[in-house]
C-alpha cells in the first residue's frame, strides 16, 4: 500500500522501509514493511542476531532444527520501544528479488501497533528496522563482492589453465601429424622396397631353377 517510508540509499540500491500490512490472526494488521536482496536464512539470522545484541530481545523461530516464516518473541519489555509489555513478530519470506521482510508489535490481545495510534513508539520500531539494515547491508554486499571477485579469480586461472591445456594439445597434434606423416612415408617407401625385394626373390627363384635344372643334366 501506499506510504509514508523512510529511506536510505545503500550499496547503490535505494531500501525503502514503508509502512505495510499483513494478515494475522484473521485481520489486517499493521506492520513495517521492507524488501531486500538477501535470502531469508540470511536475514533471519542476521535479524535475530541484531535483536539480541542491540535490544536484548530473543525471537525465536530461527535457530538449531527451527527455521519458521514468523519468528517471534512473546510477553517481553523493549524499554527503547514500550513501556508496555509486548509481543514482537517478525515474517520474512522469500520474493522475486531476495526477501520481503514485515515486523509488528502487538499490545496485549488485539492491540497492535500502528502509525495512527502510536506514532512515536511506531517511529521508534521503524528506527529499529533502519539501524539493522544499515549496519547489516553494507557487510552483506561487501561479503557478496568479496565472494564474486575470488569466484572471478578461480574462472580466469581455470580459464588460463584451460588455454594452456589447448595450446599444449594442438602443439601435440602438430607434431602428431608430423610423425603421421613421416610415417606415411615410410610405409610408401617400404612398401616399394618390399616389391622391389618381391621382384628379386622371385627372380632368383626362377634362376635358382633353372640352375638346378641344368646341375641334374651334369
Amino acid at each position: 500500500m501506499a506510504i509514508s517510508a523512510t529511506s536510505f540509499l545503500n550499496a547503490q540500491q535505494l531500501i525503502n522501509i514503508k509502512d505495510g500490512s499483513i494478515d494475522f490472526d484473521g485481520k489486517q494488521r499493521p506492520c513495517i514493511q521492507v524488501n531486500v536482496d538477501p535470502e531469508p536464512d540470511l536475514l533471519k539470522k542476521a535479524w535475530k542476531d541484531y535483536l539480541d545484541d542491540n535490544y536484548d530481545i530473543d525471537l525465536k523461530g530461527i535457530g538449531f532444527l527451527s527455521n519458521k516464516d514468523l519468528l517471534s518473541a512473546k510477553e517481553i519489555e523493549v524499554e527503547e520501544l514500550s513501556s508496555r509489555q509486548i509481543d514482537f513478530f517478525t515474517r520474512v519470506v522469500e520474493d522475486e528479488n531476495g526477501s520481503e521482510m514485515k515486523v509488528f508489535v502487538r499490545f496485549g490481545y488485539d492491540i497492535y501497533l500502528s502509525r495512527s495510534e502510536n506514532p512515536s513508539e511506531y517511529n521508534t520500531l521503524s528506527m529499529m528496522v533502519e539501524g539493522f539494515l544499515k549496519e547489516y547491508l553494507p557487510a552483506h554486499y561487501a561479503e557478496q563482492i568479496e565472494e564474486t571477485e575470488d569466484r572471478i579469480d578461480d574462472l580466469n586461472d581455470e580459464t588460463e589453465d584451460l588455454e594452456d591445456d589447448i595450446s599444449d594439445d594442438t602443439a601435440e597434434i602438430a607434431s602428431l601429424k608430423d610423425k603421421i606423416k613421416e610415417l606415411e612415408n615410410n610405409l610408401k617407401s617400404n612398401n616399394k622396397k618390399l616389391t622391389e625385394a618381391k621382384s628379386k626373390l622371385s627372380s632368383r627363384q626362377v634362376k635358382l631353377k633353372r640352375i638346378k635344372a641344368q646341375a641334374g643334366k651334369l
